[in-house]
This record gives C-alpha cells, sequence and structure tokens, in this order.
C-alpha cells in the first residue's frame, strides 16, 4: 500500500496544479482563454503581481493594471496580436505604479505576437510582457 502513496500525492499535487490553469477552448495557436497574472515585463520582474489580464473567447483582452481596469478588442489572428484602442477606467496614479502602469500600456499598444507555451503566456513586441496563468493581486 505505501508504493501508492506517492503516486496519489502525485495525482492530487498535479490536479491542484491543474486548477491554476487557463480555461477555455483557446483563441487559436494554442492560446487558452482565461485569467493571467503579469510577471515580467521586458526583462524586469512584476514582484507585486498587481496586473492582470484576461482573455476572452473571441480574442478581446480585459483586465486590472495598478491603477486602473482596462480593455480592448484584439484584431489578429494568434500568433498574431493587435489591439484597438485601449479604454481605461480613468482613476488618478502616481509614483510607481503609475510608470508600471504606463509602461505596461504602452506595451499592450505595440504588440504584435502572441504565444503561450508550458504554462506561460508571451505578448510580444518592442517590449516583451510575460505572463503566468492566474489572478492578479489588489
Amino acid at each position: 500500500m505505501t508504493r501508492f502513496l506517492p503516486l496519489s500525492a502525485a495525482a492530487l499535487a498535479l490536479t491542484a496544479l491543474a486548477a491554476c490553469e487557463p480555461t477555455g477552448t483557446g483563441t487559436g495557436a494554442n492560446v487558452p482563454t482565461g485569467q493571467y497574472v503579469l510577471v515580467g515585463i521586458g526583462s524586469d520582474t512584476v514582484p507585486l503581481r498587481n496586473v492582470g489580464l484576461t482573455i476572452a473567447a473571441d480574442g478581446s483582452i480585459s483586465g486590472k493594471a495598478p491603477c486602473n481596469t482596462y480593455a480592448a478588442s484584439q484584431t489578429a489572428e494568434p500568433p498574431g496580436f493587435k489591439i484597438g484602442e485601449l479604454t481605461t477606467s480613468g482613476a488618478g496614479c502616481s509614483g510607481n505604479r503609475a510608470r508600471l502602469e504606463n509602461r505596461y500600456f504602452d506595451a499592450l499598444r505595440q504588440a504584435d505576437g502572441i504565444t503561450y507555451l508550458g504554462g506561460v503566456l508571451k505578448i510580444t513586441g518592442p517590449t516583451y510582457l510575460t505572463y503566468e496563468p492566474g489572478y492578479h493581486k489588489e
């Protein structure tokens, strides 16, 4: 019976990890719909995990940046990526939060590609954005 205990623990761990994966059928090119959290912008990490992205079944995006919520249509077929007008909630923002948010929105506006490989979502362009499945922190 002891031989099955490690297998059971591994199966439970795998089930728990699968719950973190985005759901949905994807938007093409194996990019799953669902919620993601920004972990990197360019070569910099985002340690607070306070920027979220949701990809809808129609390819549109929405989410929460450090200060504002945002949304945009997405018109390219993956692996391409091109957003329409980025709308935000218009909340005031200052300091490091404003710098991160401005850099993030600029990167989204200039992005031209999207990939999902090994549980990592990347939106590419002059500045690439790296996401993991999950929810942003408030």
